[in-house]
Formats: C-alpha cells, structure tokens, sequence
C-alpha cells in the first residue's frame, strides 16, 4: 500500500504547476462520492441488523435444541421394551 502511495505522491510531485490548480476541485469530488457510497451502504444498515438477530435467534433456537436433545437421560432397556430386537438373545437367536 506505501508503494502505491508513494508513487501517487511521485507523480504529483512531476505534474506542472499549471495542472495543480484543480487539484482541490478533484479531492472533493472523490470525497463527495466517497460520502454517497458511504450514505447508500448506510440505508442497507437495518437489513444487516435484522439478519444478524434472525442469526442470533437461529442460533440460540437450534443450540438449545440441541443442548436439550443431549441432556436427555438415555431410557432403560428392558427386555419388553421396543429397543429389545437389539438384545443379543434375540440377535444370536436367529431368524
């Protein structure tokens, strides 16, 4: 970023008194852009906070979901019970 910096401040220092006099006319016009850009990527500003809570709030939904799901005490596995086709009786028993 210096050399570039640097090689504008090179070619300044080349150009002819005669061009400089509309140099400060050029400044403000790139600053007066520089502030309608700045002005239009500032109306996007509420989308860009409704997405980041709707993140948020995705996030806090889906994480407690989840933090749910794993504190969850795991059933008992008794012999009537619908997990019982993994029993290794009824898995060495056959068909």
């Amino acid at each position: 970023m210096s050399d570039k910096l640097d090689q504008l401040f090179e070619a300044l220092r080349r150009q002819t008194y005669a061009e400089l006099p509309g140099l400060e006319g050029q400044v403000w016009a790139r600053i007066d852009a520089w502030r309608e850009s700045r002005r239009a990527s500032n109306a996007l500003a509420p989308l860009r906070a409704a997405a980041v809570v709707a993140a948020l709030g995705l996030g806090l939904v889906g994480g407690s979901l989840a933090a749910d799901a794993a504190a969850r005490t795991p059933p008992e596995i008794s012999v009537f019970s619908v997990d019982a086709h993994l029993a290794p009786s009824s898995l060495l028993g056959g068909r």
